[in-house]
């Protein structure tokens, strides 16, 4: 019985040091809301096929007056999905309303978009 225990533990502290190993799981934390990367000047330098492309419209109550809802939209370029998921999150915390027409997309400049209801999964990914 003792040995079960032993080898249950040991399996357990295994796959956790394995696990911390490989990096966090990809949670992002509220820092505040960043302007993304300009696109022109980064595709100068990145192939503009490796560049993520990201979008953000969203809404939020005024903070001067709790009866005006404002609205914000905002675009930027990236280097990885990893950076341009983690914009979204930190706009998304920020306008909490109606953020239904965000997304990242591999490439710039981004495909069309064909017209209607948005999602968050872009059109041909």
């Amino acid at each position: 019985m003792t040995r079960a225990v032993l080898a249950g533990a040991a399996l357990a502290l295994g796959t956790f040091l394995a696990l911390a190993a490989t990096g966090p799981a990809g949670a992002y934390q509220f820092t505040g809301t960043f302007p993304g990367g300009d696109c022109r000047k980064m595709a100068a330098s990145i192939p503009p096929s490796k560049l993520w492309y990201g979008h953000f419209t969203g809404r939020r109550e005024a903070s001067w007056n709790t009866d005006f809802i404002e609205g914000r939209t905002a675009e930027g370029c990236f280097r990885t999905q990893d950076e341009c998921q983690n914009w979204l999150y930190q706009w998304r915390s920020e306008w909490q309303l109606n953020f239904w027409n965000d997304y990242c997309v591999k490439g710039w400049p981004p495909k069309t978009r064909p017209f209607g209801p948005r999602t968050e999964v872009p059109f041909g990914q």
